[in-house]
């Protein structure tokens, strides 16, 4: 295992990155001490050997936040590589089905698709790189893995578990499955305490993150956001407000609930409903979702359902920018990227009451919480109704939340975290 190197005497760290090159890009956002206190961990981490496994390339907030995150560790000096699993349809339906189920969804997993699961954690085994100090295997998907490792390899390295959604502790029945097999890492990552189980594993909460600079999240000229909206027929939002949910289509994300809060405040109020989400490869379930709302928004003025490839992220940049209000509401959630991505734009967000969203908004301060479910319809219809007629509190929660943002939920604090994470387990002081 490679030992946490002590912190040499170092050139001032703008000589050696100029401002406008590398992470001093982030200083317009969070300062250059911040940045000065990243790149001096780093050179603390220089050489650790860092991998990353995930299920996904493309789509889904795990895979952007690693498309960011890798370069970044990268330049702070890890030897990080990032590996991705291979399975067929049927190993990507079970998992999906695994994932629902840990969210509370009823049922029961088959001996078949069980079999699966651990034949496919067995073959992808080979993606395992036994040299590396510190292994970190995101969601359920790669979690067998672990218990394909050599005893020699597992003594001199450290395995991490990142949890991506919001476990379900009281009514979910895959306990039994899960927890035996999270409790064999040295730790686990939970995006939110409500998502933290009592398992024997180290807990630690790692609030997600979105990259500034991405092209999911940079600053686009009204001229970039208007060409978007007529590629798709949207009409102006200055002229009808534009009310936007940015999801991948997946039951428990609440389209049809959002659906139902639209078309109430749409018999008062002159407004467009737009539903869009993407594709990913470790989802099987989107189509599915996707046609069950074709089939519920047909013949309803003013509702956009879009459904992109998982890399058109410049044009969901535009949908967030050019939106006057995000709608996220979720039944469960482990985090909810695309809430923080709202926020950014300093837009009103109105989400679910569920999971990790509760961790990113202050109801009433900068933005709302609503009862996950039908129960919540009422509630979203009055708060959509409030902000349309009263667009300077609009404005007033959309600054609150992009600071709210700023301070919390960018890049370099999530890179800090896992970084004074690593360091701590191998220093052997969690």
């Amino acid at each position: 295992m490679a030992a946490v190197k002590k912190a040499e005497p170092r050139k001032k760290a703008g000589a050696e990155l100029p401002n406008d090159r590398g992470l001093f890009r982030y200083a317009q956002f969070v300062g250059e001490q911040k940045i000065e206190e990243l790149l001096k961990l780093g050179e603390e981490l220089r050489g650790v050997n860092l991998q990353q496994v995930s299920s996904a390339r493309v789509g889904g907030g795990v895979a952007e936040m690693l498309q960011s995150v890798i370069p970044m560790e990268q330049e702070l000096g890890l030897d990080v590589s990032w590996d991705v699993i291979t399975g067929d349809h049927h190993f990507f339906m079970f998992t999906k089905t695994l994932h629902n189920f840990l969210q509370g969804k009823p049922g029961a997993l088959d001996i078949i698709g069980s079999k699966m699961y651990w034949d496919t954690n067995r073959t992808n085994y080979k993606l395992v790189n036994e040299r590396a100090d510190v292994i970190i295997i995101h969601d359920p998907q790669p979690a067998g893995l672990i218990t394909y490792a050599p005893a020699e390899a597992r003594e001199r390295q450290k395995w991490v578990w990142r949890c991506h959604i919001q476990l379900d502790t009281e009514l979910c029945l895959m306990m039994d499955f899960l927890k035996p097999l999270i409790e064999l890492y040295d730790a686990a990552i939970f995006s939110s305490r409500i998502c933290t189980p009592r398992w024997r594993t180290a807990p630690f909460v790692i609030l997600p993150y979105i990259d500034p600079l991405s092209d999911k999240n940079r600053r686009l000229t009204e001229r970039e956001v208007r060409a978007v909206l007529n590629k798709y027929g949207i009409e102006d939002p200055a002229k009808k407000p534009l009310i936007t949910l940015v999801s991948r289509f997946d039951p428990f994300k609440g389209h049809v609930y959002a659906v139902n809060a639209f078309m109430e405040v749409r018999k008062n109020l002159p407004c467009q409903l737009l539903l869009v989400g993407g594709t990913a490869s470790d989802d099987p379930e989107n189509q599915i979702i996707f046609g069950q709302l074709t089939e519920k928004v047909k013949g309803l003025p003013d509702v956009h359902l879009i459904n992109l490839p998982p890399y058109n992220h410049l044009d969901i940049n535009a949908f967030q920018w050019a939106s006057n209000i995000i709608l996220q509401p979720s039944l469960k959630e482990g985090f909810g990227l695309a809430v923080t991505e709202g926020m950014w734009k300093a837009k009103p967000v109105i989400g679910g009451n569920a999971g990790g969203i509760a961790s990113q908004i202050a109801d009433g301060y900068n933005g709302f919480l609503v009862t996950p479910g039908e129960r919540g319809v009422a509630e979203m219809a009055e708060r959509l109704t409030h902000l349309l007629l009263h667009p300077t509190l609009a404005g007033v929660i959309g600054t609150r939340a992009r600071e709210s943002v700023r301070e919390r939920f960018l890049i370099t604090r999530g890179v800090w975290d896992e970084l004074m994470l690593i360091k701590g387990m191998l220093q052997n002081s969690l």
